[in-house]
C-alpha cells in the first residue's frame, strides 16, 4: 500500500455520517492524526490475526471483509463496504487481534486513524457516540440474521436471501443484482460449496423465480421468494 496526501482531507471526509455533528475542533484533530493510503485491487489491507488496531475509512473504491471458521479451513464473505463506510472498529474498541481479513476490490483510497484517535472522536459529541452505537447494533443484527439463516434455511433459500440483500428494486416490481456475483462469491457469502450454489441457482431459474442475463441476476417474482424465506424462518410478513 502506498501513502498519499489528499489535497483537501476535510472535504474528502464530509461524506461520512460518523463524522457529522462533531465540534469543528474535534474534526480538525481527527484529520490531523489521520494518514492516507491507496490499495490496489485484491490487495490485503488487514489480515486475520493482525495485532493492529487502526480504523479504515473508505474514501474512494470499495473493500470486502472476510470471516473464517475457528479451524481456519473456511472463509466466508461478511460484506462489501464502499465510500462512506469504515471498517476495523472492533479491534479499536476491544484491542483484540483482527478477526477478519479486509481486501480492496478495486483501487481504493483509505483514511486510516489509530484506535486512540478514533475513540477520542467517538467521545467528542453525544451524536457521534450514538451513531457508533447504532452502527454496531445494526451490524450485530445483520450477523444474527445471517446466523439464523445459516442454521434454519436450506441452501436454496440462503441464496435467495443473499440475492435480496444484494439487489435493488425496479419500477416493474422485479429486483436486479448487477453486476451479478460469481457462483464462487455467492458460495462464500452463504457458506456453501460452489457446485451446490450453481445447482440451486439453476433450480430457481427453472422455477421461474430467477432470470440470468449477461449483466445481471433478475428476481422476477421477489414476493414469492420473500414469502418462502419468511415461512421457513417463521418471520412476520414484510421483513
Amino acid at each position: 500500500m502506498m501513502a498519499v496526501s489528499p489535497t483537501d482531507p476535510v472535504h474528502a471526509l464530509t461524506r461520512f455520517a460518523f463524522l457529522a455533528g462533531a465540534p469543528p475542533d474535534a474534526l480538525n484533530r481527527f484529520v490531523a492524526r489521520a494518514r492516507w493510503i491507496d490499495a490496489k485491487p485484491n490487495e490485503t489491507v488487514v489480515e486475520f490475526g493482525d495485532a493492529t488496531t487502526d480504523v479504515f475509512f473508505v474514501v474512494q473504491g470499495s473493500v470486502r471483509v472476510f470471516m473464517r471458521t475457528a479451524d481456519g479451513e473456511h472463509t466466508q464473505i461478511l460484506g462489501d463496504f464502499v465510500a462512506g463506510d469504515f471498517v476495523g472498529e472492533m479491534s479499536a474498541i476491544d484491542d483484540a487481534p483482527r478477526s477478519a481479513r479486509v481486501e480492496a476490490l478495486v483501487r481504493t483510497r483509505l483514511c486510516v486513524v489509530s484506535a486512540a484517535a478514533f475513540l477520542d472522536f467517538a467521545f467528542a459529541a453525544r451524536s457521534v457516540g450514538l451513531y457508533l452505537m447504532r452502527l454496531l447494533t445494526a451490524r450485530i443484527r445483520g450477523q444474527n440474521e445471517r446466523l439464523l439463516e445459516h442454521t434454519v434455511l436450506p441452501t436454496r433459500l440462503r441464496v435467495a436471501a443473499e440475492l435480496f440483500r444484494l439487489s435493488r428494486p425496479r419500477p416493474d416490481g422485479t429486483c436486479i443484482v448487477s453486476p451479478p456475483p460469481t457462483h464462487e462469491e455467492l458460495a462464500a457469502r452463504v457458506g456453501a460449496r460452489r457446485e451446490t450454489v450453481s445447482r440451486e441457482l439453476s433450480a430457481l431459474t427453472r422455477a421461474g423465480l430467477l432470470r440470468r442475463t449477461r449483466s445481471a441476476f433478475v428476481l422476477d417474482n421477489p414476493a414469492a421468494l420473500r414469502a418462502a424465506v419468511e415461512v421457513e424462518l417463521d418471520l412476520p410478513t414484510g421483513w
